[in-house]
């Protein structure tokens, strides 16, 4: 008997078209949120989905595949009393790397204000900032973070790196930080790039003191929007010495019209879509077949099992 796997409605290119070519499954593509619900009152089923509803959670709910790396809007304890399986898609946003060299150029290129005097018809030579001979901070380690610093590669650039456990690191990054020294790192960038998941240990990590260290540099954050405080983003790119920002991901998502980011031209804004290419689904199914063969009796490992508030990463 096919196992039933409800997709939440989340826009993930090719995850459908994956989704329907993936045998043992009944694939219920649910339009809103009533319809996952309704779904979800079967027994054993598996939910596909990039966001949470505490409704969610009924008696047919077995486990949770997240399309995204994040996995704070989940109720872990629920879960674990319900014994509900979660799993995330950590590895699949690699390409989040190629985002993140695309806002630093933006920002210290000057390529942002260019595109706003284009929109402008205004014709305005300005002058960039060369990367060569800055340092480049890399907060967050993982697979993002170490995409990116592979790509930073040969750009001579010097490398620096903050991981909740210095010790365990093993890439191309030259110096790496640990929890007590984020300031030390703040300092010595001239470019800090975020690439943190969401979690209550990573919550505005980056507030005013962090902001202050950096001083006149750039910030680029392609992890979560909870880890940077952004009222005092906001206050250290009008009134201190911040250069810029460039911004995939916020405390509230969609970035609501009242925010003052959306106006200082120092900002570049894109909403959360640097993982999102053709590829996604593709690389999202991987993972989802490895984890169903699990889930319906077979060998193997989890890939990105969520246990005790942890990611056991397999990517």
């Amino acid at each position: 008997m096919p196992i039933q796997v409800v997709l939440h409605p989340a826009g993930v290119p090719g995850l459908v078209e994956e989704l329907r070519s993936t045998d043992g499954i009944a694939l219920v593509e649910a339009a809103d949120n009533d319809e996952v619900y309704d779904a979800l009152l079967s027994e054993d089923s598996v939910l596909l989905t990039y966001t949470w509803q505490d409704r969610f959670l009924t008696d047919g709910l077995k486990w949770v595949q997240g399309v995204g790396a994040g996995y704070e809007q989940y109720p872990l304890d629920r879960f674990a009393t319900a014994e509900v399986v979660l799993t995330t898609a950590t590895g699949v946003h690699v390409v989040v790397a190629e985002a993140a060299v695309g806002l630093v150029l933006s920002l210290t290129r000057n390529i942002a204000h260019s595109v706003r005097d284009a929109a402008d018809h205004v014709w305005q030579p300005r002058d960039g900032v060369e990367l060569a001979g800055s340092t480049v901070g890399i907060v967050g380690l993982g697979t993002i973070g170490e995409a990116f610093a592979r790509r930073m590669q040969g750009w001579d650039v010097d490398l620096i790196g903050f991981k909740r456990d210095p010790s365990s690191y093993s890439g191309v990054v030259e110096k790496v930080y640990g929890p007590d020294q984020l300031l030390d790192l703040c300092r010595e960038s001239d470019v800090l790039v975020i690439t943190l998941p969401g979690s209550e240990e990573t919550k505005h990590m980056i507030g005013k003191e962090q902001l202050a260290a950096l001083g006149a540099g750039w910030l680029v954050n392609v992890g979560r929007g909870s880890v940077i405080d952004e009222q005092a983003l906001a206050s250290a790119l009008t009134d201190g010495d911040l250069l810029g920002a460039g911004l995939d991901v916020f405390e509230v998502e969609p970035l609501p019209a009242t925010s003052p980011l959306w106006d200082l031209e120092n900002v570049v804004i894109t909403p959360h879509s640097a993982g999102n290419t053709p590829r996604y689904g593709e690389r999202l199914a991987t993972i989802f077949r490895n984890n169903l063969n699990l889930f319906s009796g077979g060998d193997g490992e989890w890939i990105n099992r969520v246990v005790d508030g942890r990611r056991l990463d397999k990517s």
